[in-house]
């Protein structure tokens, strides 16, 4: 369904393409600055290669402008057509895609250095009627799923002219537990009972992945501070400051670990939290080592990081059971109407 835009609507777009024409004249100042500065001496050049630098200059510069035309485009599209586009429903899913990519920055003279730099770029969906809508921010972290909303937002640019919760998900679930006074969580929804073998083979792959992890931190960086104090050079250990710190608190962390992964197999013991589901949420990772998933459900108790079935079937409102190790921070499956799903 369309509607026309009211002038609120026009005054939030508007407020969006000037930010755009502001940063416009953010870039036009830079780049006449490099090139009063920097390049207008290249026309000197008398061997044919003055020019380079500017070309490139001047490629880079369109690019820059080009980029951000077609953005004020988009706004201008939104408030010559005059209409927005409104949707209600109830949210079936919510999706953070997270885009990485990674470039080579570096300088040139009579030393150089080259380093690498990653970009990471957030966008922000929810699923209405198997339908999946771009949204900002600031309406993604104000909804859930389960959810019933009614947003309007502009066809080409996606700017959320207006959202309202019509009926929250949080009207269907019992628990009136904080779930950021975890500390605090009552004692009455937690229980203990054995544990299995797989809950042994579950927290010793747990223990030994962390534990190579911390010793492999503390013996890389423990190898270059010993290595200077062995050849006498104590001097440039203060300039590598903080790394011993942190060879310190990854040594205290493993002995740590070590000690709460005895106490947790010593116990035979794990704890049962009942819990409800209050969100859920699919992420997408995309980077130069391809494409990632992870779904995670958020409870009363903790935020949970469950495979794909488990997501799946998971509903927001329903109870479920955590098992957790005693001592450790590992889940090693929950239950859901009587069913048992191992991680």
């Amino acid at each position: 369904m369309q509607k026309r835009l009211t002038n609120q609507d026009r005054k939030k777009i508007k407020k969006k393409l000037w930010f755009m024409a502001a940063l416009v004249l953010c870039f036009i100042g830079i780049f006449s600055a490099i090139y009063f500065f920097a390049l207008r001496d290249s026309f000197q050049e008398t061997d044919g290669f003055g020019y380079i630098p500017l070309i490139i200059f001047g490629v880079f510069g369109l690019f820059f402008i080009g980029v951000i035309a077609y953005m004020i485009s988009i706004f201008v599209t939104d408030l010559s057509a005059g209409v927005k586009d409104c949707f209600e429903g109830i949210i079936e899913d919510k999706r953070l895609d997270i885009k990485q990519s990674t470039s080579r920055t570096g300088s040139s003279g009579v030393r150089s250095s080259s380093g690498r730099k990653t970009n990471t770029k957030r966008y922000y969906y929810i699923t209405i009627d198997g339908i999946e809508h771009k949204i900002e921010y600031a309406m993604y972290r104000n909804v859930k799923v389960g959810d019933t909303v009614y947003f309007e937002i502009a066809p080409k640019s996606h700017v959320i002219l207006f959202y309202e919760v019509l009926k929250s998900a949080a009207s269907i679930s019992s628990s009136v537990i904080d779930r950021s006074k975890r500390s605090n969580y009552p004692d009455s929804r937690i229980r203990q009972a054995p544990l299995t073998r797989k809950d042994k083979n579950a927290i010793r792959a747990f223990y030994d992945t962390k534990m190579r992890s911390r010793l492999f931190v503390a013996g890389l960086l423990g190898a270059v501070v010993f290595g200077l104090i062995y050849n006498g050079l104590l001097i440039f250990v203060l300039f590598l400051f903080p790394i011993p710190i942190i060879v310190l608190v990854q040594v205290y962390k493993a002995v740590v670990l070590y000690f709460n992964f005895k106490k947790s197999i010593d116990s035979g013991r794990k704890q049962l939290i009942s819990t409800e589901v209050t969100d859920k949420l699919f992420t997408t990772i995309s980077n130069s080592k391809g494409k990632h998933e992870k779904n995670t459900i958020t409870t009363s108790y903790k935020v949970i990081s469950v495979p794909e079935n488990v997501y799946q079937d998971i509903n927001i409102g329903d109870e479920i059971i955590v098992h957790e190790a005693s001592h450790l921070s590992i889940i090693t499956g929950i239950t859901l109407e009587d069913v048992y799903y191992e991680f």
